[in-house]
């Protein structure tokens, strides 16, 4: 309304009118920044780094020993990281009448075998985790099967790679609905 007003003035300092608007910008500037959550909101330190990334694996295959990287931070480490995955996996199988499962092995908080492995460290130096198998959001009998692992698993590990790699002896193939999401949360430098 105001700078209406500054425009429709039949005055003939335009100068004057063009300072006006520029005030009128200025403060509106410094006040748009200054509300939280604005571009002049305060930021996390330059050090901290969050982040999530989900990776859809539906049609893509690993062959033994080949991997996906998930997350490098190098060389700044990982303070805490959480990866979820639904990935092909075993179901156990009962030979003959005795229910004994022969092929995969289950157990609560493991569940279902999968050739496919989360693995955390510093490159290269990568050790396998050991993910919790999510019983609500898997579905075995279709070999489909979700786990999820809070890295690092031991306090003080040092962590700057997180990767998925195919343990097995097979090429993994991968369907509708097979994902891997990270989510990482950085600090400083390594010590």
């Amino acid at each position: 309304m105001i700078i209406a007003e500054i425009l429709k003035s039949t005055d003939t300092n335009y100068i004057l009118h063009v300072i006006s608007l520029g005030i009128i910008f200025f403060i509106s500037g410094i006040i748009f920044t200054s509300i939280h959550g604005g571009r002049g909101a305060p930021l996390p330190p330059p050090e901290e780094l969050l982040t999530t990334s989900t990776v859809p694996l539906e049609n893509l295959s690993l062959a033994p020993g080949d991997f996906i990287i998930l997350a490098d931070s190098t060389p700044i480490p990982i303070e805490s990281a959480h990866v979820s995955m639904n990935v092909p996996c075993q179901a156990p199988t009962t030979g003959g009448n005795n229910n004994i499962a022969t092929s995969a092995t289950t157990n609560s908080s493991l569940g279902p075998s999968s050739d496919i492995k989360i693995v955390a460290g510093v490159e290269p130096d990568l050790i396998p985790t050991i993910p919790e198998y999510v019983v609500g959001l898997s579905r075995p009998e279709i070999g489909k099967c979700t786990y999820h692992v809070q890295i690092p698993q031991v306090v003080d590990q040092q962590v700057t790679g997180i990767a998925i790699v195919n343990t097995g002896n097979q090429t993994v193939n991968f369907t509708s609905g097979n994902f891997a999401t990270i989510s990482t949360s950085t600090g400083g430098p390594l010590v």
